[in-house]
């Protein structure tokens, strides 16, 4: 690995991405959602970083550059060089992490002739620097139930040959909804219809797509409540059927596992964001027992939430001590 500068603390994974190398998952990809209200540390990471920024403002800063990153925008940046997020003031984004060369393999197959697409775009020109994606915010909403589906996919609990199947089907559908990204203008006035385009039909109501969305907004919003399918389902005017159903379509999963997923996610930024016990944590996102907290985490991230929390503080002391190695 080339020397980096200064300005790099650490060379080793900060403890949110153990999601990605905690996953045994086939092509060695895991996608992760974050809520963040203050920096990440700055991290040398040994996959491709995709980070899809859903809700909010962040910066993303590398040795290269710093950018600025509004909803609806996207940034890769290859393995082996450090990152940093700043939100601004708060972001809510899927980052996926990849294998490297294998990613580069994979986009290589699906954009597989180089003078159709934007200069700099294929995967021989890209050299790892952070590049930017313009993918739009409804474009990157309509791929939230592909990364949460990924985001479940478990080798542990599913058969292998399902999860590789699934896991290829999955990328298949991302990659296809943003393919137009990539393609120069002539390529795309060759009146490619955009794959992410969900087909008519009841399920794509306007009505319905509100319902779902209102669902989702009270679930984040009110995470404490001890919610079940039948009080949200009331909450919205639907079916408890319907509301599953829904859920399955346009958030990825059913929705006490939707809930679950989400609790995680913001349990994650509690204890590594405030000084907040485990136990008041777990309270704040609606698990009384934090026994159930811990379940999950370790189900997303492979390790406690202790240990996670040991091993931040560690990271953090060993990412001053890099810092003030190279200053001094």
């Amino acid at each position: 690995m080339a020397p980096y500068s200064a300005q790099v603390c650490s060379t080793q994974a900060a403890p949110l991405e153990s999601a990605a190398l905690h996953s045994g998952l086939p092509m060695r990809i895991a996608a992760v959602e974050m809520v963040r209200r203050l920096p990440t540390a700055r991290a040398v990471f040994p996959f491709a970083k995709i980070v899809n920024v859903v809700d909010g403002v962040c910066e993303i800063r590398t040795r290269e550059r710093n950018v600025i990153l509004p909803t609806g925008s996207a940034v890769a940046v290859g393995a082996g060089r450090w990152c940093q997020l700043v939100p601004k003031p708060e972001v809510r984004a899927w980052t996926v992490y990849a294998d490297d060369a294998l990613w580069r393999r994979q986009m290589e197959c699906f954009l597989p002739v180089k003078q159709r697409l934007v200069p700099g775009l294929h995967p021989d020109d890209w050299d790892g620097a952070p590049l930017v994606l313009h993918v739009g915010k409804e474009r990157l909403h309509a791929l939230e139930p592909i990364w949460r589906q990924l985001s479940l996919l478990d080798t542990n609990r599913q058969p292998l040959e399902l999860v590789t199947a699934r896991t290829i089907e999955l990328v298949a559908r991302w990659v296809a909804a943003v393919v137009p990204v990539f393609l120069a203008p002539d390529a795309r006035s060759e009146g490619l219809v955009d794959a992410w385009h969900p087909v008519d039909g009841r399920l794509t109501d306007p009505v319905l797509v509100g319902h779902i969305g209102k669902a989702v907004h009270v679930l984040r919003a009110r995470l404490a409540e001890p919610w079940t399918v039948s009080s949200l389902a009331r909450e919205v005017a639907l079916s408890r059927t319907h509301l599953t159903r829904l859920f399955a379509r346009y958030a990825g999963a059913p929705p006490m596992r939707f809930l679950t997923e989400v609790r995680v996610t913001e349990f994650t930024r509690l204890i590594e964001e405030t000084d907040m016990s485990l136990a008041c944590a777990s309270q704040a996102v609606g698990w009384s027992d934090p026994r159930v907290a811990s379940r999950w985490f370790r189900q997303r991230f492979g390790v406690t939430p202790s240990q996670y929390r040991t091993a931040l503080s560690m990271h953090v002391e060993s990412s001053a001590a890099s810092l003030n190695s190279a200053v001094g």
